[in-house]
């Protein structure tokens, strides 16, 4: 039957809906959907398929994006595998020449997590490699009896972490028993905090409205380091503003021109390799934002900030997983998680819906409606309303089996954890599964990310707006980025023009 998903009598009675983003589908569904994606003066030529999205072609869209196939632990038990087991035999043996060390990574096995014994290992690596170098010999032909003092004490000048500290310190016991060592773990540089009174008061009120807007703290704490640069190269670089401080600085006394200066500033800097092309255009970007907020609250009396932002090139080419490797991935899960629902269902809600951590982190049980597939995303920030979106059938099995075991929790997947200990878990969870799967793409939990919004380009009839909408995105430039073609596509496109001119 059809199911209005607005007044539907299986939806909880609460203000679950109240507030969102009217993406369902209804008697006006249609419009509602299309409204700001088709332009009525578009003159180019289109075809009603791509104006049709309609609740079955949404549906349709959705259910049939990701066909891969895996093997369910649920359907036919078997024995769990052991990660850790799996890590000794095919990456840890193979790998570690050095006997002794193995023994340490032996004792790790047995007692600590699986991503504790594939982090040791990942400093041993580099421990051999650092000796290696020094001794001029290849990894390869390592043993016990290339270990000196002298070999251990040029590493011990490399130590960056508490778990490289924690290695050695194990090192030392097995190969120099007895000897005792002062291991200091190396200092980092850390950017400075800037504290409230170091800002300048108007950027403070430039703070209470990024905030207003949904701004995380990072981006705000960027904008004020940008905008204290700038201020702070006006009083070192400009004899008229060398009597203020940067945070006391007359901001009406501020001229284009000294905007244009810092631009050109902040492009020596880049080809002088102090900051990437990247950073300069991110913060110039905050300082001239800075300037618009202060013209629109007529803090300043001309628009000095409308000028052109300095261009740098922000896609960068992914390859993303085949069928088979999906498949392999879930199929590693329901061999080898210890919570193979949980599990499923997270990295599922990743791939299916191209969630970001943070709206998976923010995922209740309140926000699903299993009976009308109806799933409710909300997105970074807080200004933005939340986005109801159809339940795409692999994932609605999912969760449907992690709702059995966990749905006494209000949280679909954080818990009580803390944003920082769920993201860490189930980064290294990622890490781990992709290993075993033999995955060797960059990055880490984005990547099922962009493997949704690429699936949702390749599909015939579905317009960029339709996909910027189920992304999620604001602007098309940013649903672009997120848009991956393999080398063979791209040469059977260019086989195809080039049949055209033939």
């Amino acid at each position: 039957m059809e199911i209005n998903e607005l007044n539907s009598s299986h939806m909880p009675q609460n203000d679950l809906w109240k507030g969102t983003e009217l993406f369902l589908w209804n008697a006006s569904s249609t419009e509602e959907f299309i409204n700001g994606i088709k332009n009525p003066h578009d003159e180019h030529l289109t075809t009603d398929a791509i104006w049709d999205v309609s609740k079955s072609k949404v549906r349709n869209i959705m259910d049939t994006l990701f066909n891969y196939d895996y093997n369910d632990s649920t359907a036919a038990p078997h024995p769990k595998r052991n990660i850790s087991d799996w890590l000794w035999e095919q990456v840890i043996q193979p790998n570690i020449k050095l006997d002794k060390v193995k023994l340490i990574l032996k004792w790790i096995q047995t007692s600590k997590t699986p991503i504790t014994l594939y982090n040791f290992y990942e400093v041993a690596m580099e421990f051999q490699q650092r000796i290696s170098t020094y001794i001029k010999k290849p990894v390869w032909q390592l043993n016990d009896q290339d270990i000196t003092k002298m070999n251990f004490q040029y590493c011990l000048k490399y130590v960056n972490s508490a778990l490289e500290k924690s290695f050695l310190l194990q090192f030392a016991k097995f190969y120099f028993p007895g000897e005792k060592y002062n291991i200091v773990k190396q200092s980092k540089k850390t950017r400075t905090k800037l504290g409230d009174h170091e800002l300048h008061p108007y950027l403070k009120a430039f703070n209470d409205q990024l905030k207003s807007e949904g701004c995380t703290i990072g981006h705000t704490k960027d904008v004020n380091r940008a905008v204290m640069l700038f201020l702070n190269w006006l009083v070192d670089n400009h004899a008229s503003f060398n009597e203020f401080s940067a945070n006391s600085i007359p901001v009406w006394l501020i001229e284009r021109d000294h905007i244009l200066e810092f631009e050109n500033h902040l492009k020596r800097c880049h080809s002088k390799g102090l900051y990437s092309e990247i950073t300069v255009s991110n913060k110039f970007y905050c300082v001239i934002t800075f300037f618009k907020y202060l013209y629109d609250n007529r803090i300043i009396p001309k628009n000095i900030g409308s000028i052109r932002g300095i261009s740098a090139e922000r896609y960068l080419h992914r390859d993303i997983p085949s069928k088979d490797q999906l498949s392999d991935f879930f199929s590693i899960i329901a061999s080898y998680s210890d919570d193979p629902e949980y599990d499923t269902a997270f990295f599922g809600s990743l791939l299916h819906l191209g969630l970001r951590f943070c709206e998976a982190e923010r995922l209740n049980w309140d926000d699903i409606n299993f009976q009308a597939r109806i799933i409710k995303i909300r997105g970074k920030g807080k200004a933005g309303k939340p986005v109801p979106l159809h339940l795409p059938g692999k994932l609605y099995q999912y969760l449907e089996a992690l709702y059995k075991v966990r749905s006494d929790e209000q949280a679909v997947f954080k818990g009580n954890q803390s944003k920082r200990v769920f993201y860490g878990k189930m980064l290294n969870k990622y890490k781990l599964y992709s290993l075993i799967s033999g995955w060797t793409f960059p990055g880490g939990l984005h990547l099922f990310r962009h493997t949704f919004i690429t699936k949702l380009s390749l599909r015939k009839n579905v317009h960029p707006q339709i996909i910027k909408r189920l992304a999620r995105h604001d602007r098309l430039e940013t649903t672009s980025k997120y848009l991956h073609r393999q080398d063979q596509e791209l040469k059977n496109a260019l086989q195809k023009i080039d049949s055209i001119w033939r």
